[in-house]
């Protein structure tokens, strides 16, 4: 009987699963995962708790984490776009240079600078979007990397417009 479950266990680490517990600690370690595996599997192999787990990670602005954004962008479907854009939304006040890294120009659902940094809040989860709006603002204002100028303005407009 022990068989069946080492091989139900190299059954799920060949197909991308996550154990319950077992996101990796590191952001190097969930980017080498997504190379090995691809993002949609890597996703799918998550349960509810490790990806509220991996969007908090990415929500602390912690650059690393920020920094899979578009990897893990590559494997999400409709539910998973919307909470990395929020996530990304949430780390923007607080690591202004990472998101707007990650960030793009284009009219992407999951990190369009329209969408990332025009507040993709649903309902109520920020409870006092003016002082968010303030926060990030200044934030974003005070980004002086010059390859970040034209996102930045982008991002400022968008922000100009959120309510």
């Amino acid at each position: 009987m022990r068989w069946h479950a080492v091989f139900a266990m190299m059954l799920a680490a060949a197909s991308g699963c996550v154990a319950a517990g077992d996101l990796p600690r590191r952001a190097e370690e969930v980017g080498a995962r997504i190379t090995q595996v691809g993002a949609k599997a890597f996703l799918d192999g998550l349960s509810e708790d490790q990806l509220d787990e991996l969007y908090g990670r990415i929500e602390s602005g912690a650059s690393a984490w920020v920094a899979l954004a578009p990897r893990i962008a590559q494997g999400a479907d409709a539910a998973n776009a919307e909470g990395l854009t929020i996530e990304l939304a949430f780390a923007l006040p607080k690591n202004p240079e990472a998101v707007l890294s990650v960030a793009t120009l284009h009219d992407d659902v999951m990190l369009g600078v329209d969408r990332v940094c025009g507040m993709p809040f649903i309902e109520d989860t920020v409870k006092d979007r003016p002082a968010y709006k303030r926060k990030a603002t200044t934030a974003v204002r005070a980004v002086s990397d010059p390859d970040l100028q034209t996102i930045k303005q982008a991002c400022l407009s968008a922000l100009g417009k959120a309510d």
